[in-house]
């Protein structure tokens, strides 16, 4: 009778552990994947050049790809959309580097990521028994004890097990050996469903990360399109940018012309040249601020200093450039032939400095 009675016991303890373990595998399986986000973020961080440092590194590393592929419909996308451009461009590499590291680093963070479960799980198990065993409690209590051991390691609520909890369940101590008996060949498998399962949902997760460290200002110079390089997003002060661009990429043209300007912003505000607002107001470019609005929150100073890329970009795009904004490079805004000498592997090698 009482071989009977212990059987019986027995199987009501398996019964049990199977119903925990069929709660416990998703989500150890969600923790496992929360816990590989910021791993493979943090080593992007580390190894990746175009994510080892700020926003203006990361845009330095975008204007070297874009001239490497001299892509139009790229440029166009970059210039005139900014920061859903970036947002794509460190989701490609999140993807390529997902797939390039899935048999080494990624299986390596997951080994440690399921060893820290674990471990985790392992100590839960010992911890709630052995002071289960000092309260004498019930299964309900084994439970609660369980859970709260689990903590932040695990997001693993309680309510999902009163299905279980009134379990006439005595032998405490079977019952964290038949826990831990489970333990290997659930988390074995559990890795193994993590390595041949998609990294979708992953890379949306890493992208927020690396464009939270990469984030800043997206405000864009209004007569060149430069992007604020301030990397507080709603930070105080006036918009600023080391340096403009030709307006000619943003479609600027001289007045009653479709002649574009090829000028730069700095050297305009220092000039007796002047723009025209939608209703038809001149502004001079020296006192563009009180044309009120975007241009006021502006910081333009006067400087001679420029980039050669841009000027690159002016003459290699040219064609391009004439289509998309109907107008030409005549006139004040015939590109200098001194333009035309630069090579792509000079705007490179300025980059690169």
């Amino acid at each position: 009778m009482s071989f009977k009675i212990s059987c019986q016991g027995a199987t009501s303890i398996k019964t049990f552990v199977g119903f925990l373990w069929h709660k416990l595998t998703p989500a150890i399986s969600n923790t496992l994947w929360e816990k590989m986000a910021p791993k493979i973020a943090g080593d992007m961080r580390a190894t990746c050049p175009a994510f080892s440092g700020n926003r203006a590194n990361l845009e330095k590393h975008i204007l070297l790809s874009l001239a490497e592929n001299e892509n139009f419909d790229d440029y166009w996308e970059y210039i005139h959309n900014p920061e859903s451009f970036f947002r794509n461009y460190i989701q490609r590499h999140i993807e390529r580097y997902c797939s390039e590291q899935r048999s080494n680093k990624i299986k390596t963070f997951l080994k440690i990521s399921v060893g820290d479960i674990k471990n985790a799980i392992l100590s839960a198990i010992h911890e709630s028994t052995a002071r289960a065993k000092d309260k004498s409690s019930t299964v309900s209590g084994w439970l609660d004890l369980f859970c709260d051991q689990l903590g932040d390691k695990l997001n693993f609520p309680r309510k999902d097990l009163i299905s279980i909890e009134h379990q006439e369940i005595k032998d405490i101590e079977f019952l964290k050996e038949t826990m831990s008996e489970a333990l290997n060949p659930a988390m074995i498998t559990l890795e193994q469903k993590c390595l041949s399962k998609p990294e979708e949902g992953m890379v949306s997760d890493i992208q927020n990360m690396l464009s939270e460290h990469l984030c800043g200002c997206w405000e864009q110079c209004p007569f060149c399109g430069a992007i604020c390089t301030n990397t507080i997003p709603n930070h105080d002060g006036d918009h600023s940018v080391p340096f403009h661009r030709p307006q000619a990429i943003s479609g600027g043209k001289w007045v009653n012309t479709d002649h574009f300007v090829i000028d730069y912003c700095t050297s305009l505000v220092a000039s007796d040249c002047y723009f025209i607002l939608k209703d038809g107001c001149e502004i001079p470019f020296k006192t563009y601020r009180h044309a009120g609005g975007e241009y006021a929150t502006w910081s333009i100073t006067p400087d001679t200093s420029t980039q050669p890329y841009w000027k690159w970009f002016v003459c290699h795009f040219r064609k391009d450039l004439e289509y998309v904004h109907r107008k030409r490079f005549r006139g004040k805004g015939k590109i200098p032939h001194a333009w035309t000498n630069i090579t792509k592997q000079n705007v490179l090698n300025d980059l690169k400095k």
